[in-house]
């Protein structure tokens, strides 16, 4: 596992563990100078989206709405914000439905939708039939 990727599991699972009380952030946070881009994206939108981590090229968020938890397993939506297009679909947003394995540390996506632009905007996103599309900002 990449040292990112054991980054991102970590914040996620201590995301879930957050209390509800915690004050979330308004705006995200942006590291370096050249991440002017990072200013144009909204955290709040439908699904009060929580700032996770911010990278040169990519910004991930989590939210609560649509959370479950069983056992070892909680699901939940990620979302990640990139600074360029991504191949395959020519896309600067995407959300995947996760099933994050607390106990194995391990991940496993039930679903993945893909929108043209920032800030999960597209009139008619990409995905898969059986991944219903989060209702975006």
């Amino acid at each position: 596992m990449s040292r990112c990727s054991a980054a991102l599991i970590l914040a996620l699972l201590l995301f879930a563990a957050a209390p509800a009380v915690v004050a979330q952030l308004e705006t995200v946070p942006m590291k370096g100078l050249e991440n002017e881009w990072v200013k144009k994206l909204d955290l709040r939108g439908r699904m009060d989206w929580e700032w996770i981590e911010t990278y040169p090229t990519q910004v991930y968020f989590a939210t609560r709405h649509d959370s479950e938890r069983n056992g070892d397993i909680v699901t939940m939506w990620t979302r990640v914000e990139y600074r360029n297009v991504q191949s395959p679909s020519s896309h600067f947003s995407s959300v995947s439905r996760d099933d994050w394995d607390c106990k194995e540390r391990q991940r496993s996506t039930r679903g993945l939708v893909f929108y043209q632009w920032n800030n999960l905007e597209d009139e008619d996103p990409e995905s898969p039939p059986a991944s219903p599309a989060p209702t975006g900002n």
